[in-house]
């Protein structure tokens, strides 16, 4: 089935075809694109936080990629501090196109390398897209909290149970 033929069969036309992202892929970012990172971010506290998470070390920076038109293409970038706080931006080209729990699930299965026992996120009550991206990536609402002195609610993903890989039924 070629291009077209998909576009037309799932009645939705643009790069991606019925919503589906295509293959996504995840490579740490390189010291020279982390000032290219806190640029993506459009809160400015968001983004002040990104570059003190940066320049602290000790974070993940991750680049999720999509292939497009040949060649791979970043898509959004996750950041994500030494405590397990995670945000999460998309490239302008790809905004506005229910793309962003698709790239934080493609951080989620690379972090889960790392020794995170979860990751979480502080999502302002202003800001209902951000909320629904995150619990469809899997993060569970947590509660409210005070995230850079406003309201907001604590989202939670755990990556790992409390029982050993050792603790198995033979």
């Amino acid at each position: 089935m070629n291009r077209a033929t998909q576009e037309s069969s799932t009645g939705c036309s643009g790069r991606m075809a019925g919503g589906f992202a295509g293959h996504l892929r995840v490579r740490s970012a390189a010291p020279g694109e982390m000032p290219d990172f806190a640029v993506l971010f459009e809160d400015p506290e968001r983004r002040r936080w990104v570059v003190e998470t940066l320049a602290a070390g000790g974070s993940r920076a991750l680049v999720v990629e999509r292939f497009g038109g040949r060649a791979w293409i970043p898509a959004g970038r996750t950041v994500t501090a030494e405590d397990g706080e995670t945000a999460v931006a998309l490239d302008p080209d790809d905004r506005g196109q229910g793309l962003a729990h698709e790239v934080l699930r493609a951080a989620v299965r690379v972090l889960r390398e790392d020794p995170f026992t979860h990751l979480s996120a502080s999502i302002g009550a202003d800001d209902a897209k951000a909320a629904r991206a995150f619990e469809k990536a899997g993060f569970a609402p947590a509660g409210p909290c005070r995230s850079r002195g406003r309201p907001a609610t604590r989202y939670l993903r755990s990556l790992r149970g409390d029982c050993t890989p050792y603790n198995v039924w033979i």
